[in-house]
């Protein structure tokens, strides 16, 4: 299994995206993918991770505590990346 450490930004992007949304297709759109591209990637942090990341809940997705956690961590790190390119 992957560490946190080992992920890539793009993978970091996409969980922001993920995150923010929640929402696979929403988060697709919003970083210029497909849906099931999108579908992959959450795949791929979610083996990452070691957390299932989005959840079922009826109809909507909803963050596992430990995503719950991330969310501000990771929303001061993107935002902290982008004023560094």
């Amino acid at each position: 299994m992957h560490q946190m450490n080992s992920m890539d930004m793009n993978l970091l992007a996409a969980l922001d995206a993920l995150l923010s949304t929640g929402s696979v297709s929403a988060a697709a759109e919003r970083m210029h993918l497909s849906a099931p591209a999108m579908s992959h990637t959450l795949a791929r942090i979610r083996e990452a991770l070691g957390d299932s990341v989005l959840v079922r809940a009826g109809r909507k997705l909803i963050p596992t505590p430990r995503a719950q956690a991330m969310r501000e961590p990771l929303r001061r790190l993107m935002a902290d990346a982008l004023l560094l390119m």
